[in-house]
C-alpha cells in the first residue's frame, strides 16, 4: 500500500468520473425512482472513498506511461532530490506536508465550528415536553431503535433537525405540533439516523478537508444534501398509505411556512426536515408520488452493496506508473550478461536486509546479491515479488 503522483492521479481520475455520473444522472428523471436515487448515491460515496484513500493497493495492474508529460512529472515532482537545512527531500514531500498542514487547519477549524454550534445549541435548548418524549418512544418501538436519542425544543431554530454521530439529538422548534405532526416531524429526523446520513454528511466533511484544492468535491456537497433527503422520504413514506403520505407532506409544507416567517438557522453538520427552496420541495413531493408503489427489498439493498464493492476493487486494480528508456550509454551488453526480469529473479527479505535472487540460465545457478533498501520500492513497482523465506 503506497501513496505516489500516480495513485494521486488515479485517485482525482476516479472520482472525477464517479461524480460526473452523479451530475449526468441528477438530470434525467429516470434516476428519480428509489432505485435510482440510491444508485446516486453510491456513485457519490464511490466518489468520496476515491478521494480519501488515494493510495495504491498491492497487486494491482500497472499502466506504464513513458511517453507524455507524466513521466517528465513524476521525475522533477517525485525522483529529483533537494536539499535544505541538511535534509534530502523531493518536491512531492514538500507538496505533500503542504496539503497536509492545510487539511489539519480546516479539520481544526470545522471541528472548533461544530463545537462551538454544539455549545450553543445546549445552551439555549430545554428537554421537550412530555408529548415529545412520548411520540419519540414511540418511534423507537416502531422501527426498533435501540440506541438513544435525545430530543430537544430550542427557539433559536426554524426548522426540526438531527445532529450527532456518536450521540444522537433532535432539535425542534419552539411552535405548536399536533401529535400528527410531531409523528412526521421526529420520524423523518429518526430516518435521517437510521439511514447513516450523518455518518456521510461528516465524511463528506472530511473529504473536503483533505481534499480541499478539489472544486468537483465543494459541488458535490448539493447533490448529497439533496438526495439524502429524498431518500429520507422515500424510507420514511414506504410503508405509510397514501393518506399518511399526504399527512406527511402536509407537516413538511407547514414547517416551512413556519420557517418563512423568521430567519433561518442552519445546522453544521446536521440534516433538517424542510428543503431550502420551493423546486426542490416541489421535486420531493413528486418523487413521493412517482414511488408510491414502489418498495426498497432486500435483495435491492445487497445488490447495491454488491455494485458499490465491485467498482470500488476495480477503481484499485489500475495504476499509472511512469516508464523510463535506459539512455543507451548505460546499457552494458556482452558474454555472459544477462537481464533481471520479474520472471527469473525475486527480492528476498531477511531480517532488515533485502537481497535479489537470480537464476542465471547462462551460469546455470542461483545467484544472490544484497539490494539497497530504496530500490526495493521501485522494483516492486516494476513487478519483482517480495519474498519473507527463500524459496529455489
Amino acid at each position: 500500500m503506497t501513496f505516489n503522483l500516480g495513485s494521486l492521479c488515479m485517485a482525482i481520475l476516479w472520482n472525477s468520473i464517479f461524480i460526473a455520473i452523479v451530475f449526468w444522472m441528477g438530470k434525467k428523471k429516470i434516476y428519480t425512482t428509489r432505485k435510482g436515487i440510491h444508485l446516486t448515491l453510491m456513485f457519490y460515496l464511490l466518489g468520496l472513498v476515491r478521494m480519501i484513500f488515494p493510495i495504491d493497493f498491492r497487486p494491482s495492474i500497472g499502466i506504464q506511461v513513458s511517453k507524455g508529460i507524466f513521466p517528465i512529472i513524476n521525475n522533477v515532482i517525485g525522483l529529483e532530490k533537494h536539499n535544505l537545512w541538511g535534509r534530502q527531500f523531493t518536491i512531492a514531500n514538500a507538496l505533500a506536508a503542504i496539503w497536509l498542514i492545510i487539511a489539519g487547519v480546516f479539520m481544526l477549524r470545522y471541528f472548533v465550528k461544530y463545537q462551538e454550534m454544539r455549545r450553543i445549541f445546549q445552551k439555549y435548548s430545554t428537554e421537550a415536553n412530555e408529548q415529545c418524549q412520548s411520540v419519540l418512544s414511540r418511534i423507537t418501538q416502531e422501527k426498533k431503535i435501540k440506541k438513544k436519542i435525545a430530543v430537544y425544543q430550542n427557539p433559536g431554530i426554524t426548522i426540526p433537525c438531527a445532529e450527532g454521530v456518536f450521540r444522537w439529538n433532535i432539535y425542534l422548534p419552539d411552535y405548536d405540533y399536533s401529535e400528527e405532526e410531531l409523528y412526521y416531524a421526529l420520524l423523518h429526523e429518526c430516518t435521517h439516523f437510521t439511514n447513516g446520513d450523518l455518518y456521510i454528511k461528516w465524511l463528506t466533511q472530511l473529504c473536503r478537508c483533505l481534499c480541499w484544492w478539489n472544486p468537483l468535491v465543494y459541488k458535490m456537497q448539493d447533490t448529497l444534501e439533496k438526495n439524502l433527503e429524498i431518500r429520507c422520504d422515500l424510507t420514511v413514506t414506504e410503508k405509510l398509505s397514501q393518506k399518511e403520505q399526504l399527512s406527511y407532506l402536509g407537516t413538511i409544507v407547514k414547517t416551512l411556512k413556519n420557517a418563512q416567517k423568521k430567519r433561518g438557522s442552519g445546522v453544521l453538520y446536521g440534516v433538517h426536515l424542510a428543503g431550502k427552496n420551493g423546486e426542490e420541495l416541489k421535486e420531493r413531493f413528486e418523487i413521493i408520488c412517482k414511488n408510491q408503489d414502489k418498495k426498497t427489498g432486500r435483495n435491492q439493498q445487497k445488490k447495491c452493496i454488491g455494485l458499490f464493492l465491485v467498482v470500488i476493487i476495480f477503481s484499485y486494480m489500475f495504476m499509472i506508473t511512469p516508464a523510463y528508456d535506459t539512455p543507451k550509454d548505460q546499457i552494458i551488453t556482452g558474454e555472459g550478461i544477462e537481464e533481471m526480469l520479474p520472471e527469473n529473479t525475486y527480492i528476498l527479505k531477511e531480517g532488515e536486509k533485502y537481497y535479489t535472487v537470480h537464476k542465471s540460465e547462462i551460469r546455470e545457478r542461483i545467484e544472490k546479491e544484497e539490494l539497497p533498501s530504496d530500490e526495493v520500492e521501485e522494483m516492486q513497482r516494476n513487478g519483482f515479488e517480495v519474498k519473507e523465506n527463500e524459496e529455489r
